[in-house]
Formats: C-alpha cells, sequence, structure tokens
C-alpha cells in the first residue's frame, strides 16, 4: 500500500480552497457611495503596478486571517525581507501559514521567494510539514524539485505564483501588475505542487474614489474569489460557496518554525559482509530504463546461492525503500541486507521515476512486467543458483509475487508481508470511509460522494483528472486483481507475515484470509504475526498513520526479529529446490 499522508492534507487543504463569505461595508464615510455603469468603467485605471521593492517597506509584515463562519480556522504572514546580496536587484519575501482544525495538529507551512523587479520567481522554496520543494528559474523555465524528483514549468513574463493559502502571495501578484476594470487573466503556478492553473478575474470599481484616496476594485476570480482591493493591498477575501472569509489582521510574526525535512541516505553496516553491484534490468526498446543493484554475500565465493528478488508495494520507491515527498524511509533496505547476511544472493531495484530509473508511465500491468523484467535479471547472475529463487512482496508486491509464481518462472518461495487478502475495492472503501470520518462534519457528505464517483468512474474506464491520471492508471489494475486466483495458480511454498499495528490492511482479515485461500487450494503456507508491528514491521508504540510512518519521534528501524523469522523461513523454503515447492500440506500457523 502507499503511504498517504501528502494526499490526505492535500484533501484537507483542497477543502479550504472553496469557501467564502460576506462581502465587507466601504471603511470610512458612511455616505452612499457613487454607482458606475459597465460602459463607464471600461478602461478606469485601479492601480498602476508597482516594482517587487516598491511595494511594501522592509521588514514590513502582512497578516490575513481566515474564518469559516465565526471560527477563526487559519492565519497567513507575509513580509518583505527587504533586497538580497545579488549583483543584480533582487528582493525576498517570506511566508508562513498555520491552519486549525479541531481535534488535529495545525497545519503550517513556510516559503521564502526571490524575485527580480519585474516580479519574476527567481529562486526560492515551499515546505508543508516534512515536504521541502525548491525553485529555481533557468530561462523562461521555472525547476521545481523536492530533492528526489525534478519538475520543469513553463514561467514566462507574465505568470504569477503562489503557494497554498499564502494569501501575501496573491497579494503580491496583484500588486506587481497594472489594473484595470474589465477582464484579466495569466498563468498561475502553484509554489506546493499543484497543478498550474489559467487564472481569470472580472475587475470592477467599488465607485467613485474620495480625493486622495486609491481606488476600491472588487475581482471575480476563476477560483471563486470575490477580492476587494485597494491602493495594492488585498482588504477582504470572500468565497460564498462555503463560508470562508479572510481579513488583514495584525497579529505578529509567529514564533515557530519547521523542522527541516529529514534527508534520507543508504549505507551498510560497517560489519557488512556482502558486496554490491550495479545491474541494469534489461526490457523492450519503449521502456524505460531500470536501475538495480546485486547483494552477492560471502557464501557465494563456494558456488551458487539462493536467490531474493524485493518486490515493494509502493510502486514510488527506489531500491532501499526511500520514498516521497515527504521523506519516508520503507525500510526495504533493512531487509535485503539481512537477506543477503544470511546468505541470500539479492537483487533490488529504482522504481521508474526513482534513483538511476528512467520515467515512464505507471500502472499495475507495467509494474507487472517491471518485476518480470527484474527476475529475469536476477536468475542470469552468476552467483544465482536457478533451482531456488524465492520472492519476497510487501504490500500489493506480494501480489506481483504470486504472479510471477504462478507464470511458472521458477519461483519456489513466497514472502507475503503485509499483503492484503481482500479485494482492493473493500480495502479502497475502507480506507476512504476511516479518511473521511476524520474530517470535519460539513465537509464528509461531499467527501464520500467524491469518493463514490471516483470509484465509479474508475471501475467504468471513465477519464479521470489529470493530476488523478496517474494513480487512476494504477487503481484501475489492482481493482481486477483476484487475490484468491493468485494463491489458486501458485506451486511456491507461502510465507504471510503480518504486524498488528498496521493500519493499510486490516491485521486481522487480511491475514487470515490469505490462510484460508491457502487452506482452501491445499498450499504450503505460514502464517506469522508480529505484535507491536506496523505495515512497515517497525515497532509502533502509538496508533499508525501515514504521519507516523515519517518517524516524527526519531527514526525508526525494521524489527530484527521480524527479519530473523523472514530470514530463516526462506533459508528452509529453499534449501530443498524445486523438489520442496511441489510437497502440498494444508496451511498451518
Amino acid at each position: 500500500m502507499r503511504p498517504s499522508a501528502r494526499r490526505r492534507a492535500l484533501g484537507l487543504c483542497l477543502s479550504l480552497t472553496a469557501a467564502g463569505c460576506l462581502k465587507i461595508p466601504a471603511e470610512g464615510s458612511e455616505a452612499p457611495t457613487e454607482v458606475l455603469d459597465r460602459a463607464t468603467i471600461e478602461s478606469v485605471e485601479v492601480w498602476p503596478g508597482k516594482g517587487a521593492g516598491e511595494l511594501y517597506a522592509v521588514g514590513e509584515t502582512r497578516t490575513f486571517i481566515l474564518r469559516r463562519g465565526d471560527a477563526v480556522i487559519g492565519r497567513s504572514w507575509g513580509r518583505y525581507d527587504g533586497p538580497t546580496d545579488d549583483a543584480t536587484p533582487l528582493h525576498r519575501f517570506t511566508t508562513r501559514v498555520e491552519l486549525r482544525f479541531e481535534g488535529r495538529e495545525p497545519l503550517r507551512s513556510a516559503g521564502s521567494i526571490v524575485l527580480d523587479d519585474r516580479g519574476r520567481l527567481i529562486r526560492g522554496d515551499e515546505q508543508a510539514g516534512p515536504t521541502r520543494l525548491r525553485f529555481s528559474r533557468d530561462g523562461d523555465d521555472l525547476v521545481i524539485t523536492d530533492g528526489r524528483q525534478t519538475e520543469t514549468l513553463k514561467a514566462g513574463p507574465e505568470t504569477a505564483y503562489m503557494a497554498f493559502a499564502a494569501i501575501f502571495h496573491e497579494e503580491l501578484m496583484l500588486g506587481l501588475r497594472p489594473l484595470r476594470t474589465g477582464s484579466v487573466e495569466w498563468r498561475l503556478v502553484s509554489l506546493s505542487g499543484s497543478l498550474p492553473v489559467d487564472w481569470a478575474a472580472d475587475i470592477e470599481l467599488e465607485g467613485a474614489a474620495a480625493e486622495g484616496q486609491a481606488p476600491r476594485a472588487h475581482l471575480e476570480t476563476s477560483l471563486g474569489e470575490d477580492i476587494t482591493f485597494a491602493g495594492g493591498r488585498i482588504l477582504a477575501i470572500d468565497v460564498a460557496d462555503e463560508g470562508l472569509s479572510i481579513r488583514p489582521g495584525s497579529e505578529p510574526w509567529p514564533e515557530w518554525e519547521l523542522t527541516p525535512p529529514r534527508e534520507l541516505a543508504y549505507a551498510p553496516s560497517a560489519h557488512a559482509t556482502f558486496t554490491r553491484r550495479d545491474v541494469d534490468l534489461p526490457g523492450r526498446a519503449e521502456e524505460p530504463k531500470l536501475a538495480g543493484e546485486v547483494l552477492i554475500p560471502a557464501a557465494a565465493r563456494k558456488g551458487p546461492r539462493p536467490a531474493v528478488l524485493f518486490l515493494s508495494g509502493n510502486g514510488r520507491q527506489d531500491r532501499y525503500g526511500f520514498a516521497g515527498p515527504p521523506p519516508v524511509d520503507l525500510g526495504a533496505h533493512a531487509i535485503t541486507d539481512a537477506l543477503a547476511e544470511a546468505g541470500f544472493v539479492v537483487l533490488r531495484f529504482d522504481e521508474r521515476g526513482e534513483g538511476q530509473s528512467g520515467e515512464g508511465p505507471r500502472s499495475w500491468a507495467l509494474q507487472l512486467e517491471d518485476a518480470r523484467r527484474a527476475l529475469r535479471t536476477l536468475l542470469v547472475q552468476e552467483e544465482v543458483d536457478p533451482d531456488r529463487i524465492a520472492v519476497v512482496g510487501h504490500g500489493e508486491g506480494g501480489w506481483r509475487a504470486l504472479e510471477l509464481s504462478r507464470e511458472g518462472r521458477g519461483v519456489i518461495a513466497v514472502a507475503l508481508l503485509a499483503t492484503p487478502g481482500r479485494r482492493y475495492r473493500e480495502l479502497l472503501d475502507e480506507q476512504a470511509k476511516a479518511d473521511i470520518d476524520a474530517l470535519p462534519p460539513e465537509l464528509q457528505e461531499r467527501a464520500r460522494a467524491e469518493h463514490k464517483r471516483l470509484v465509479a468512474a474508475l471501475e467504468r474506464g471513465d477519464k479521470l483528472p489529470p493530476e488523478l491520471a496517474d494513480e487512476g492508471e494504477w487503481a484501475r489494475g489492482l481493482l481486477k486483481v483476484d487475490p484468491e486466483g493468485l494463491i489458486a495458480g501458485t506451486e511456491a511454498s507461502l510465507w504471510i507475515a503480518q504486524g498488528d499495528r498496521d493500519f493499510e490492511v486490516d491485521p486481522d482479515r487480511d491475514p487470515t484470509t490469505l490462510q484460508a485461500y491457502a487452506r482452501k487450494h491445499s498450499k504450503r503456507a505460514k502464517v506469522r504475526r508480529f505484535p507491536g508491528l506496523d505495515h512497515l514491521f517497525k515497532h509502533e508504540p502509538a496508533t499508525s498513520t501515514p504521519t507516523r510512518y515519517l518517524d516524527p519521534d526519531g527514526p525508526r528501524v525494521v524489527d530484527p526479529g521480524f527479519l530473523e523469522a523472514l530470514s530463516g523461513w526462506l533459508v528452509e523454503a529453499t534449501q530443498g529446490g524445486k523438489g520442496k515447492s511441489a510437497k502440498k500440506t494444508p496451511a498451518k500457523r
């Protein structure tokens, strides 16, 4: 299964973007304002636009209060830090955002952008929780990276930039540009990882400005906002659909700082006895490059050894089990290292678009084909005994392991680590219910309807929104997987391992279901349950959640007892070669 912290946080964030409320009365005089007809105001200047260094005094802070109804749900700060030390004049602006939900820890983000006089983004960064994006300009392109993946977006002179809930960025966007009544539009690039959009607004004057005062205008935007703007400042934002109102406030700059993202790096133990060899996984011309490495145990010097292929369930991790953003250590390196120390030749590889592997489309079928490429590569290594091949699959990687063994590829043992026993639709509905129940009550009904709509679209094969297309192809394939059919078709010995703190599969129902299928079809199977371990087979003293995968209390390791049990079973299961796997006995604990 896939760690879903980012997706859940994004869902909460999206629930805020469609909100809004009342228009505020004009400040100052109670006298009625003059109403101008459309023809009169077609060409009226609202704001002349200013350079990045002219909009604010150095150190000036802007604070905005976000409310839903009478409740304050967040604050958004922005500050002009002043000119940078660059040879060409540049200007630094920083932001902080804090959103609060009942019963939850605050969602916080912090960012910094450096603009030239014209307002073009030259460089910057944006961090939300443990995820940090960095930006840099390359001509008319904006290069965005999280340290693992890099994306390049077109960002010409008219492009604007905004991080989620960073109201100061929106004020900058408007203040940098000449505004006139009528319609305006430009490209808006998200600094929070969302897709760029074409932003547009209709601008109307509220009335004739009093002498010496800046014209006050209303902007009705394509994002559903009603913005009141005057003198280069946002005076109010309302989004009527959900009762969200945003007003300037006076709260000082927050004292909190975000902890820098965790840096993940692999190094074998100083006492490791195995060696490593880089390999490419041969494929067809149209397939992306896949890179990996073979772990060679010291015992291989004496002759061919049993071998293990490791398959992740994530689909977006490198050979070591590092995924993100946010950076997550899924622990695959600990498993594969332990197997190499136990005397197995092990192949681990970078998934598509991760590590040294090339980018390519993702789907269940393509992920399965990548597993076939990996197994073919393992079989031709000179240190490998082809009659003693095992596959270890984590999560849905266990389904791919079963498929490989069902295809008659010489696999005599399959270890299923936290692998679902039920069909994916049931798991999808179960996880969605848990996520939706955790949302504010006013958002739950809409979230349920959206979940049903998306699942129906997946099952029908409907086209999905671009931001869901990649996940959709992966999920469509999973919806067709029949776990019972996979077990019925294998002749391999099975080891079903499950931690009782797992929230991604049911610690009781899923292994029990797999065991029942094994008994029904007379397969050799052993079930091992590990108290206190989560989906990653790490000790979890609290309730396991996606956030806990980020190790907020400090790095956790894969349980040594689990590693010993896995290695021991694989040694036993591969001792007899193909002859042992053919013997069938009822499944047992």
